[in-house]
Protein backbone atom coordinates (compact mmCIF):
# COMPACT_ATOMS: atom_id res chain seq x y z
CA UNK A 1 0.00 0.00 0.00
CA UNK A 2 1.35 3.95 -0.90
CA UNK A 3 0.46 6.64 1.64
CA UNK A 4 1.36 9.95 1.46
CA UNK A 5 4.52 11.00 3.28
CA UNK A 6 4.65 12.67 6.70
CA UNK A 7 4.72 16.23 7.19
CA UNK A 8 8.00 16.04 8.33
CA UNK A 9 10.10 14.30 6.02
CA UNK A 10 12.36 12.03 7.45
CA UNK A 11 16.63 11.75 6.33
CA UNK A 12 15.76 8.94 3.69
CA UNK A 13 18.80 8.21 1.38
CA UNK A 14 18.21 8.71 -2.21
CA UNK A 15 18.68 5.00 -3.22
CA UNK A 16 16.26 3.85 -1.22
CA UNK A 17 13.54 5.74 -3.30
CA UNK A 18 11.68 4.35 -6.28
CA UNK A 19 9.49 4.88 -9.02
CA UNK A 20 6.24 3.19 -8.91
CA UNK A 21 3.10 3.15 -11.25
CA UNK A 22 0.33 4.97 -9.68
CA UNK A 23 -3.36 4.28 -10.14
CA UNK A 24 -4.87 6.09 -7.21
CA UNK A 25 -3.84 9.67 -7.84
CA UNK A 26 -5.18 11.67 -4.88
CA UNK A 27 -1.76 9.96 -2.40
CA UNK A 28 -0.01 12.52 -4.22
CA UNK A 29 -0.17 14.86 -1.95
CA UNK A 30 -0.71 18.27 -3.17
CA UNK A 31 2.13 19.87 -2.03
CA UNK A 32 4.15 17.88 -4.54
CA UNK A 33 1.71 19.22 -6.78
CA UNK A 34 1.28 22.95 -5.74
CA UNK A 35 5.55 22.91 -5.68
CA UNK A 36 5.99 22.87 -9.59
CA UNK A 37 7.25 25.72 -11.28
CA UNK A 38 4.82 27.04 -14.04
CA UNK A 39 2.40 25.00 -13.25
CA UNK A 40 -0.74 26.49 -15.21
CA UNK A 41 -3.25 23.77 -13.16
CA UNK A 42 -5.00 23.26 -9.60
CA UNK A 43 -4.36 20.48 -7.95
CA UNK A 44 -7.77 19.29 -8.22
CA UNK A 45 -8.00 19.64 -11.96
CA UNK A 46 -4.58 17.59 -11.76
CA UNK A 47 -6.25 14.72 -9.81
CA UNK A 48 -9.49 14.86 -12.02
CA UNK A 49 -7.66 14.59 -14.97
CA UNK A 50 -5.35 11.64 -14.10
CA UNK A 51 -8.68 9.81 -12.61
CA UNK A 52 -10.15 9.74 -16.29
CA UNK A 53 -6.38 8.61 -17.39
CA UNK A 54 -6.17 5.57 -15.32
CA UNK A 55 -6.54 2.94 -17.65
CA UNK A 56 -4.84 5.24 -20.67
CA UNK A 57 -1.62 2.98 -21.23
CA UNK A 58 -0.25 6.31 -22.99
CA UNK A 59 -0.45 8.32 -19.78
CA UNK A 60 2.16 7.34 -17.12
CA UNK A 61 1.94 8.88 -13.58
CA UNK A 62 4.62 7.32 -11.34
CA UNK A 63 4.81 8.24 -8.03
CA UNK A 64 8.34 8.49 -5.73
CA UNK A 65 8.17 6.22 -2.71
CA UNK A 66 10.67 4.95 0.00
CA UNK A 67 11.02 1.43 1.37
CA UNK A 68 7.92 1.66 3.32
CA UNK A 69 6.12 3.19 0.43
CA UNK A 70 5.72 6.63 1.62
CA UNK A 71 5.53 9.24 -1.25
CA UNK A 72 8.20 11.58 -1.81
CA UNK A 73 7.49 13.02 -5.24
CA UNK A 74 5.35 11.91 -8.53
CA UNK A 75 6.84 12.18 -12.30
CA UNK A 76 4.35 12.70 -14.72
CA UNK A 77 4.89 11.71 -18.31
CA UNK A 78 2.55 11.28 -21.77
CA UNK A 79 3.62 9.27 -25.04
CA UNK A 80 2.37 10.32 -28.35
CA UNK A 81 0.36 8.56 -30.13
CA UNK A 82 1.66 9.13 -33.20
CA UNK A 83 5.55 8.63 -33.24
CA UNK A 84 5.78 7.52 -29.81
CA UNK A 85 7.84 10.29 -28.39
CA UNK A 86 7.87 10.70 -24.55
CA UNK A 87 6.53 14.19 -23.34
CA UNK A 88 7.28 14.53 -19.36
CA UNK A 89 4.98 17.27 -18.00
CA UNK A 90 5.69 17.54 -14.50
CA UNK A 91 8.54 16.14 -11.88
CA UNK A 92 8.32 17.13 -8.09
CA UNK A 93 10.30 15.80 -5.27
CA UNK A 94 10.33 16.75 -1.70
CA UNK A 95 12.94 19.69 -1.07
CA UNK A 96 15.03 17.17 0.49
CA UNK A 97 16.33 15.87 -2.66
CA UNK A 98 17.20 18.97 -4.29
CA UNK A 99 20.11 19.09 -2.99
CA UNK A 100 23.03 19.44 -6.38
CA UNK A 101 20.13 18.04 -8.72
CA UNK A 102 20.07 14.71 -7.05
CA UNK A 103 16.39 13.99 -7.60
CA UNK A 104 16.20 14.98 -10.90
CA UNK A 105 19.91 12.55 -11.53
CA UNK A 106 16.94 9.62 -9.89
CA UNK A 107 14.39 10.96 -12.35
CA UNK A 108 16.48 10.70 -15.37
CA UNK A 109 17.88 6.90 -14.20
CA UNK A 110 14.09 6.26 -14.44
CA UNK A 111 13.89 7.56 -17.90
CA UNK A 112 15.77 5.95 -18.82
CA UNK A 113 14.24 2.66 -18.04
CA UNK A 114 11.04 3.87 -19.11
CA UNK A 115 11.98 4.92 -22.55
CA UNK A 116 13.32 1.89 -23.33
CA UNK A 117 10.14 -0.24 -21.79
CA UNK A 118 8.08 2.02 -23.77
CA UNK A 119 10.41 2.25 -27.04
CA UNK A 120 10.22 5.92 -27.35
CA UNK A 121 12.55 7.40 -30.15
CA UNK A 122 12.87 11.18 -27.64
CA UNK A 123 11.90 12.59 -24.56
CA UNK A 124 10.83 15.77 -23.80
CA UNK A 125 10.46 17.74 -20.80
CA UNK A 126 9.58 21.24 -20.64
CA UNK A 127 11.11 23.67 -18.54
CA UNK A 128 11.21 27.21 -16.78
CA UNK A 129 14.95 26.23 -15.69
CA UNK A 130 17.11 25.53 -18.99
CA UNK A 131 20.78 25.97 -17.02
CA UNK A 132 19.86 23.86 -14.48
CA UNK A 133 18.27 20.91 -16.81
CA UNK A 134 21.58 21.25 -19.49
CA UNK A 135 23.65 20.58 -16.05
CA UNK A 136 22.14 16.71 -15.77
CA UNK A 137 22.43 16.02 -19.74
CA UNK A 138 19.27 17.89 -21.47
CA UNK A 139 20.03 20.14 -24.36
CA UNK A 140 18.15 22.00 -26.44
CA UNK A 141 15.64 21.09 -29.25
CA UNK A 142 16.05 21.50 -32.24
CA UNK A 143 11.97 21.79 -31.65
CA UNK A 144 10.68 25.19 -30.19
CA UNK A 145 7.86 25.93 -28.26
CA UNK A 146 6.05 28.56 -29.06
CA UNK A 147 3.43 30.07 -27.64
CA UNK A 148 0.25 32.27 -28.83
CA UNK A 149 -1.48 34.97 -27.16
CA UNK A 150 -3.94 36.93 -29.05
CA UNK A 151 -3.24 40.53 -29.03
CA UNK A 152 -6.38 42.95 -27.86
Amino acid sequence: MITKAPESAENIDLSQLEFVRLKIPRLIPRELIESVKGRTFSPEKFYEYQELQVDNPYNFLYAVVDLSKKIHGYLWAESNLLDGTLFINTFSIDKQFWGKGKGIEKAVQFLRILKEKVNAPKIFWMTTNEKFFAKHGFKRSKISLMEYTEEK
